[in-house]
Order: C-alpha cells, then structure tokens, then sequence
C-alpha cells in the first residue's frame, strides 16, 4: 500500500528534519508550514495522504485545532501530534481528539520512523479487515445522501460524534450505522437514553455502583461504560443531563477514568462515544444550560439529520418501504395511490420519520382493502399541510429559487405517477423526452425511487 505523510508546522527547518527522519520508511512526504492550507488541503484531496504529522504550539492554529478540523470534515486520516511542552493531559488530549499517536519532542529519528511504521502497520490492518456491507437508505435526497457518505467515511476512525436533529429524524439509527461500519463492530453497541431515567439513577446506570452504596443497591452493578468494552456507547438525549452527571462525564471524556458510584477503584474506559440531542448544544452552552468544557469534548465530527418536511420526496419512499415491513405474513402488501401519497407530501410530519411509521402501520394493520387511497387518510393530513411555494401567504423565495423548487416537485409528481417510467413521465408532462430526461438528471432525482 502506498506510505503518504503530510507534515505540518509552521517552523519550516523542524518540517525539513522531520522530512528527512521519515522518508526512509514513506513513499512520498510533503510539507506545508500553514495549519490552515493544510486543513484546506486535507479536506479538497482528503485520499492523498496516509499519515499527518502536525505540530502542537502554531500561530494559525494549535494542533489540537488541526485534530479538531480534520476530523469535523470526516477525515479518518491517522494523525501523530509532536510538542515540546507535553504532558499527561496534553497525550489524552490529543487522543481523545482522534490523534493515532503522540510524541515529546525533540523526536530521535528512529523512534520517529518506528512510530510512523506502527501507524501504518495499524491502518493497513485495519483496511485489510473485512467489514459489513454499507447499509443500504432509503433516500433520494441529496442531503441525506451526503450524511450517509459522511457516516461512511467518519465510522472507521475512533472519533466522538454528536448527532443532531428533531426527535423522530433517526439519530438512533445513525448511531447504529456507525458502530456497524466500524472496526468495533464485533464489540457491543450500549444504549442509554438519558432523558428517560431519573437523575439520581442515572450516575449509576452509567458508572455502575457498589454494594451498600445507596438504599437498595444490595450488590455490585456494572455501568453502561463497562458493558460497553471497547465497544460503541450511544448517550441518547445527552441535553437532558444535569450539571452534576454532565461534570462526571467530562471527567471520562477527558482522561477515560471513572469509578463506581461508593466505589474507590479507578477503572478506564475503551469505549467510543457517541452522543445526540434534539437541543441546540451550542445555544445551551451559551446560555448556561449545557457545560461549554462538555459540549466541546462531545463536538468533534458533527452530524445533523434534516427534518422530513425539508425532504417531502422521501415520504413516498419511505410510506412504500414501511408498508412491505408490516404486510401480514404471506400476504401481498397493500399500496397508496398517488394522490394519496401526494397528501402526505404535504404534510409537515411533526414527528418526523417515527411519526410517519407508526402511521402507515396503523394503516397497513387496519385498512381492509389493497389499495390506500385518500378516503382511508385522516382529517390531520388534509387540514395542516406544507405551504404551497405559490400563492398570496407562500413564503417569498428567489425567482431562482421558487422555480427550481416548483421544478423539482413537478418532476417528483409525475414519476410518482408513472411509477418512474420516464417516457410515460415525460408524457405526462407533455414536453420532450430527452428534455424530460435533462431535468430529471439536473435535480439528481433516480426514476428507480418511484416504482
């Protein structure tokens, strides 16, 4: 495999010695004394290179910054930080951040060079290693399809990751295709849903506790950070944490000790965290409700999961794919019509794709016939509805804008009812095929999606 290093640091002769210790052992090593350029390097040519090598103390930005940037642009690119100021905090520092390594300088070069072929020794491992086929989403959103490349490229690196979005967007299950798509996904995956257990019980679902440590606690319990091993823990609803749990989380997340509630032992945790909130973090750290120290520890790589009513095209998609899930057993599953569908494009879905779930199994379990048509709705699909992008009350976008989303949703309209045959499409439309077909390709729609 090829052995590509980039070296970063703004002290052009430590560059050109570093450069000289690691050739032997690389293929191609470049320099660049701008963290910023190299950031912006990493993320336009992110497959160039096998190896960074960043400094700590720079004036553009720390190397703790660098870390920070590369990884929040989902590069798993393996990172070795150098600093002649280190310490203990600084090393747990710069690995919790997503650094493969760390070393004091000054850096003799044969430790450097045996470092570096650890490294790539490790990531070669790790890409010989075969893992699960990528999951395949149910999606035509180019939005969605851009978080699902970003799941991809972040689930082999060991970087925390805070996923935002409305309850209901599948944050769940964006957990799970991290943890499916890495290296630990052998190990367990543990969830905690904060919000769900009573403050004073929650230090001890997550820390476990000792015998005779509160009332009640009658033996010793393992927390969730040891069930998890090296494994995957997912802090659902982390907003919802008090002060007093949030410190002891930080405290993990720092160093990766904790111990049990009554207990004196230090354990260390191996696990990946991964965490989500349906709260804007940043504005509860501003104004006090969430710890800033926390809420940057958990900020690495950043997923935000869009709302369904700012993706209508996947709600046929998705109405189609949850109908085959709850067809009764050796039964045919029934199918909407196209006005039907139409509809429930329309509607806003407060609860986002939970909501639209439960709603279509009710559906599929009740309604006698085959065939779902706009009779069989609710009153709430038809009485609070998206807004038209024309009319006197339509917000007023761009001319650029409106036109290409009234394109947009047009298109969407007749492939559904054409069941994605674009000449029938085309025809419906009463315009040019290969006219027809240009417009198609234009807003990335796949005629696939709607039969």
């Amino acid at each position: 495999m090829p052995r590509r290093v980039l070296i970063v640091d703004d002290l052009a002769p430590l560059c050109q010695e570093l450069r000289a210790a690691v050739r032997p052992v690389c293929e191609s090593v470049a320099i660049c004394t701008s963290p910023l350029r190299a950031v912006r390097l990493l993320r336009t040519n992110r497959a160039d290179y096998d190896l960074v090598i960043t400094g700590l103390a720079m004036k553009e930005l720390s190397g703790f910054d660098v870390i920070r940037r590369i990884r929040g642009q989902g590069n798993p690119v393996p990172i070795l930080m150098l600093t002649a100021r280190g310490n203990e905090t600084t090393a747990i520092e710069a690995t919790r951040l997503g650094a493969s390594d760390y070393m004091d300088r000054p850096v003799a070069p044969a430790e450097l060079r045996a470092r570096v072929q650890k490294i790539f020794a490790a990531s070669e491992a790790r890409v010989a290693e075969p893992l699960p086929a990528p999951a395949t989403y149910i999606t035509q959103a180019p939005e969605m399809k851009a978080i699902f490349d970003m799941v991809e490229a972040v689930a082999r690196s060991d970087s925390r990751v805070l996923i935002l979005g409305e309850t209901g967007t599948g944050k769940q299950l964006i957990a799970q295709a991290l943890h499916a798509a890495s290296p630990r996904h052998r190990e367990p995956f543990v969830e905690v849903n904060c919000a769900a257990i009573p403050e004073n019980l929650l230090e001890s679902e997550l820390f476990g506790h000792e015998r005779g440590a509160f009332t009640g606690a009658t033996e010793r319990r393992q927390g969730r950070f040891e069930e998890a091993g090296a494994g995957t823990l997912f802090l659902d609803e982390i907003g919802e944490t008090s002060y007093a749990v949030q410190a002891k989380l930080l405290r993990v997340l720092q160093s990766g000790r904790f111990s049990r509630v009554g207990g004196s032992a230090t354990l260390q945790s191996r696990a990946r965290v991964i965490a989500a909130t349906n709260r804007d973090l940043q504005k509860e750290a501003e104004e006090g409700r969430f710890r800033e120290d926390l809420f940057y520890r958990l900020h690495v790589i950043s997923i935000t999961l869009p709302p369904l009513r700012k993706r209508a095209g996947d709600v046929p998609l998705l109405a189609e794919h949850f109908l085959r899930r709850f067809a009764a057993p050796g039964a045919a599953p029934k199918r909407f019509t196209a006005e039907a569908l139409d509809w429930m494009q329309r509607y806003p879905w407060p609860g986002n794709v939970r909501e639209l779930e439960h709603f279509v199994e009710r559906l599929a379990v009740l309604h006698a016939g085959e065939i779902i048509d706009v009779a069989a709705l609710p009153p709430k699909i038809f009485h609070t509805t998206r807004p038209s992008l024309v009319g006197e009350h339509a917000p007023l976008l761009p001319l650029v804008e409106a036109r290409a989303a009234f394109e947009k949703d047009y298109l969407e309209r007749t492939l559904r009812q054409a069941r994605g045959n674009m000449s029938r499409a085309a025809a419906l439309a009463g315009t040019d095929r290969s006219h027809y077909f240009r417009l198609v390709r234009r807003h990335g729609l796949d005629p696939q999606a709607f039969r």
